[in-house]
């Protein structure tokens, strides 16, 4: 059976590059222009520049969904959508595009042939790790490799799973990343640097994870070694990355769920200029097509780039205590320059949690901040912008 595998491996690879032609991309938007509700699918013409109406509203339970096993129609509370969805990849040999929700431990598809839903029932996507108040282990990365599999990557990068896309998915857990030894401390695992983002995949059997603080890193999947490149040039500062699609011209397009507009960046030389659509820039906090990046046209690929744009070189700011047990914490800043500053707390889905405006007249402080009640348990991200320096500070931290 190993032998066989092994014969039918080349003629995956042959079936997902012949699909590098697919000038369209799936986004995962709200209905409103600029907000975070993650639950309505659109797609993005990446030849005409153009960005359709709603395709898919994900939080309608009255639609009935169908066991991925049986392929029997049921009704359920659950909404296909249901707490978001920042996790998506196409196979565009079976025109599935499969999802995970943000606080699910699920996979399920949409059949983009008839529009049907399918949970995978029996087998839960990352062993049953995701939970809110975990948000190492939530699925946030996924794309569709050049071997045929879907590969999808949690938070902390302990988990890199793959799962078949034909028939029943059989889904698998590789294990945990490993950081080259030449990152010289810059990890895979930080939760500051290295959570969100997402995934894509090239045609030698690596995947590119830009995470949501523009860190890229290259995963060779067969050993599982994280090598870290360098920051993406050219991105606004504070610019979260949260979808990335390979287009038909072998350029990666960028989405972000906390700021609206598009950017293409070229994968030879890391660097991003703005990509204008005709209608509305959607907010989006996922993104996936069929294509794989062909290292044909990317011999630069492996060049790092330019030093983090979400940080200041001078300065820090720090959230004490880490995590926080309430809504009230302290926000130590180190050699700011004084002046005025506005403070801007989200979560992880890219919602504002509060927005302030803060004077600083010392280089050296801390500032109390008090969130509003009833959050949630979870990963947050704080940032500090300066009014006029264009300074810009974030730190993540988390909420038990």
């Amino acid at each position: 059976m190993k032998k066989l595998l092994l014969f039918f491996v080349p003629v995956l690879c042959c079936a997902v590059a012949e699909a590098q032609s697919d000038r369209f991309a799936y986004a995962i938007t709200d209905q409103q222009a600029g907000g975070s509700n993650w639950h309505f699918l659109r797609r993005i013409d990446l030849s005409g520049a153009t960005v359709t109406p709603v395709l898919y509203e994900g939080l309608n339970t009255q639609r009935p969904v169908y066991q991925a096993e049986s392929g029997k129609a049921v009704l359920t509370a659950d909404a296909p959508f249901q707490s978001g969805v920042a996790a998506m990849a196409l196979d565009p040999r079976t025109n599935r595009l499969f999802y995970t929700p943000m606080q699910i431990d699920q996979l399920r598809y949409l059949d983009l042939n008839t529009w049907k839903t399918y949970y995978v029932s029996q087998t839960s996507l990352a062993g049953n790790r995701t939970a809110t108040s975990d948000a190492g282990a939530m699925v946030t990365r996924m794309t569709i490799g050049n071997d045929g599999y879907v590969y999808a990557l949690t938070n902390d990068a302990r988990h890199l799973i793959r799962f078949s896309t034909g028939g029943l998915p059989v889904i698998e857990d590789l294990g945990s990343l490993v950081d080259d030894p030449a990152n010289n401390g810059q990890s895979i695992h930080l939760s500051c640097t290295s959570f969100g983002g997402d995934i894509i995949a090239d045609d030698k059997g690596n995947l590119y994870l830009m995470t949501s603080a523009q860190y890229l890193f290259r995963i060779q999947i067969r050993s599982k070694v994280a090598t870290y490149l360098g920051t993406v040039k050219g991105l606004p500062v504070g610019f979260s990355v949260n979808g990335m699609a390979v287009t038909d011209r072998n350029q990666i397009l960028v989405t972000s769920a906390v700021q609206p507009g598009y950017f293409l960046v070229d994968p030879t030389n890391w660097t991003a200029v703005a990509w204008p659509v005709k209608e509305t820039s959607w907010n989006g906090s996922d993104l996936a097509n069929g294509n794989v990046l062909s290292s044909q046209t990317s011999a630069s690929v492996e060049k790092a780039v330019a030093l983090p744009k979400t940080h200041s070189t001078k300065g820090s700011i720090a959230v004490f205590p880490n995590p926080i047990l309430d809504q009230q914490f302290q926000l130590r800043l180190r050699d700011l320059t004084p002046g005025g500053y506005q403070l801007e707390v989200t979560d992880m889905m890219g919602r504002q949690v509060l927005r302030q405006a803060v004077q600083i007249s010392t280089e050296s402080t801390t500032l109390p901040v008090l969130l509003p009640r009833g959050q949630t348990q979870g990963l947050y991200l704080i940032k500090l912008s300066g009014l006029e320096n264009r300074q810009v500070y974030q730190q993540k931290f988390l909420i038990q």
